[in-house]
């Protein structure tokens, strides 16, 4: 995978007029916006589930959502649900909790949900500013409603 920022859609090209057909993928799939179905194995997790219904919303609101962002979409809540359950066990036990070692010696050692947490954060962050909702995210994504009913720059400027 290429380092850098993420590429532009073809869509965005044309648009802006500065499309070069040597650099374009004809075969780019072109999506409508549409409310993702919810795969099934998120639903045996109720918070995940709940989680994943929330953002559904958000990027169908946005314009953004489309069938076949289910998938990525329930990681991202099903991370997110991980992400609470770890929180609630870490406010319920605190971030030190005491262990005793192997010669009967009590320590104090940080909570082992601690590096989870902070890694699923990580990964929840990413999914975020995917699909622009984080604010210094969303300048870079572009609606898939608007873009579908622009033909030429002069349409785009008009909207």
């Amino acid at each position: 995978m290429p380092a850098g920022r993420p590429r532009k859609p073809t869509a965005l090209h044309e648009l802006q007029g500065t499309g070069q057909k040597s650099r374009m993928n004809e075969l780019e799939p072109v999506l409508s916006s549409r409310l993702p179905d919810r795969p099934s194995w998120i639903e045996d997790d109720k918070l995940a589930s709940s989680l994943y219904d929330q953002v559904v919303q958000y990027v169908h609101n946005m314009g953004i959502a489309t069938e076949v962002d289910g998938l990525a979409l329930s990681i991202l809540a099903d991370q997110l649900s991980i992400y609470i359950e770890m929180r609630s066990k870490i406010r319920e036990e605190g971030t030190i909790i005491e262990v005793v070692g192997s010669q009967g010696q009590v320590k104090k050692i940080p909570h082992p949900c601690l590096g989870q947490m902070q890694a699923t954060v990580t990964t929840v962050h990413k999914f975020l500013r995917e699909y622009g909702l984080t604010a210094s995210s969303r300048p870079n994504v572009s609606t898939i409603d608007k873009a579908s009913d622009v033909n030429s720059f002069d349409d785009f400027m008009n909207l």
